[in-house]
């Protein structure tokens, strides 16, 4: 199998088991929203946020960190030195999440009274805190199968960390149904804790079975790469977890400011952030795969020297991306009142889902993008830029929440999306060439998904309405008329980017 046909094959079976956890995570979300309430998912969001600042801090970039090195030493063929790496690798994550473990723990209380602003979250960031160590551990193995496109490997770990943690998070909501939102958020978060040590341990098994076939590797620990590769992204990643935690505990006080009751602020934040915002990145599972992907080809390829295989890789890249990305947008858009109620039973949250969707051609792209940097070294570069965006989105919530209400953290995240991809796209330009046929994959994707997507509507119109499996129905419907008139229109307009057929990962 060429690389060409390897690249696709992992992609496409990454992009299988990530939308399948995706979905799977989708519905159990839904689930989830139905037993605690808006309430409980915006607290449950707000302890999420200081929990996401503790774990970012206890992998401190690691996870990218090994999948770059690894790729490296593939790339110039010094295999042996792998395993010195992932020895200086594993000290290196022990030590940062043993730090944090100990921080999350131990003021718990102070982060619960004076960060969230609710005792209730006092015990759920205690029992969270038993998950970094294990989670970072499996930073490092994850990156590693990245590296070494071991991808299976990867599906394996997630889907049974999927599994478990709904299995278990289900029996404990099932058994706590009375008790209220403050043990319904205690139950997710042992749900957390126990998936991560049960992935870790599988982890384990399966990176030990990979690498008893490995050949002979020099002795010793490599932690200085570790540590220089690490800890640009690793500062970048504490910096913008930190401002978004700010960010996301600003939000309800600021509704509060503004004459709204702090439940119904809590049910605002859930039904944007805990609610939207997962439904319009959801069509981003595949997407994120083959982005995962891209970070171990440029990594090679930058080792060797080769500028052209990165520019056609990126070009065709960004392209196929954009063209995914505008058919996931409308349809969003036009099923977006639909997805909220049939999903959440909250209109609310279509209104929000509709009005997020236009930005999410920006948002798809720059994820791809971003990934591309990092697979060239630019971690340094899009370190500024992650801070950047952290601190003027804080800035813009304390401006705009008290005007605009929770409308106004909708406006936050177009602006912030629209700002970070200006400034990825505009470096990765200077550092690889493009080619990418802009106003023809747009016409084209625009033309056929609005087309495919309202040629749906007027069908069903009044004949199936708020039913689930009729709402899957129609838009499996719609992705296939999209490519039914996408590609006579393609042919009709000639080449979108180079010749058709050309060898791009050779």
């Amino acid at each position: 199998m060429n690389k060409r046909k390897r690249f696709y094959f992992n992609g496409i079976l990454m992009s299988a088991v990530g939308v399948a956890l995706r979905t799977v995570a989708l519905a159990f979300g839904a689930y989830i929203s139905h037993k605690v309430g808006a309430e409980g998912v915006g607290l449950n969001t707000l302890i999420m946020s200081v929990y996401g600042f503790a774990l970012t801090f206890a992998t401190s970039g690691i996870n990218l960190t090994v999948t770059r090195l690894v790729a490296r030493h593939i790339g110039e063929g010094s295999e042996t030195d792998i395993g010195r790496t992932l020895r200086g690798a594993t000290a290196y994550a022990i030590g940062f999440s043993l730090v944090a473990t100990l921080v999350l723990a131990g003021l718990s209380g102070f982060f619960a009274t004076v960060c969230i602003g609710d005792v209730r979250a006092v015990m759920p960031l205690q029992i969270l805190s038993l998950s970094l160590i294990p989670s970072a551990l499996v930073g490092v193995i994850s990156g590693y199968f990245v590296a070494r496109r071991r991808i299976i490997r990867n599906s394996v770990i997630g889907i049974a960390a999927q599994a478990f943690r709904i299995v278990v998070t289900v029996l404990i909501l099932l058994s706590s149904a009375t008790e209220g939102v403050e043990a319904a958020v205690r139950g997710l978060c042992i749900g957390i804790s126990l998936s991560e040590l049960v992935t870790f341990l599988l982890a384990l098994i399966l990176f030990m079975v990979e690498r008893r076939g490995a050949g002979k590797n020099r002795s010793g620990t490599d932690i200085a790469p570790v540590f220089e590769m690490a800890l640009p992204l690793a500062a970048s990643a504490y910096i913008r977890s930190g401002l978004l935690s700010v960010e996301h505990n600003l939000i309800p006080k600021r509704l509060e400011e503004r004459g709204v009751p702090m439940s119904e602020a809590l049910s605002s934040f859930g039904e944007m952030h805990g609610m939207a915002l997962p439904m319009v990145t959801y069509p981003m599972a595949p997407l994120s795969s083959f982005a995962g992907l891209l970070l171990p080809e440029f990594a090679e390829s930058e080792a060797r020297g080769d500028k052209e295989r990165m520019s056609r890789i990126a070009s065709e890249a960004i392209s196929k991306t954009l063209s995914y990305a505008i058919l996931s947008a409308v349809i969003l858009f036009l099923f977006s009142e639909d997805l909220g109620y049939i999903i959440y039973g909250s209109y609310r949250a279509g209104s929000f889902i509709a009005m997020l969707a236009p930005i999410v051609p920006i948002m798809y792209i720059d994820h791809v993008v971003d990934s591309m940097l990092k697979g060239i070294g630019e971690q340094v570069y899009s370190m500024w830029v992650n801070i950047i965006d952290s601190a003027l989105s804080v800035l813009l919530v304390f401006i705009l929440i008290p005007i605009l209400g929770i409308e106004g953290y909708a406006v936050v995240i177009i602006v912030m999306e629209l700002f970070n991809f200006l400034l990825s796209y505009i470096r990765l330009r200077k550092r690889i060439r493009l080619s990418v046929g802009y106003p023809r994959v747009i016409f084209v994707s625009l033309v056929s998904a609005a087309l495919a997507s309202l040629l749906v509507e007027r069908l069903f119109a009044d004949t199936l309405h708020l039913v689930p499996f009729a709402l899957f129905l129609k838009i499996v419907f719609a992705v296939c008329a999209h490519f039914a008139v996408q590609i006579p229109l393609f042919h009709l307009l000639g080449r979108v980017v180079g010749k058709r057929g050309k060898t791009v990962l050779k």
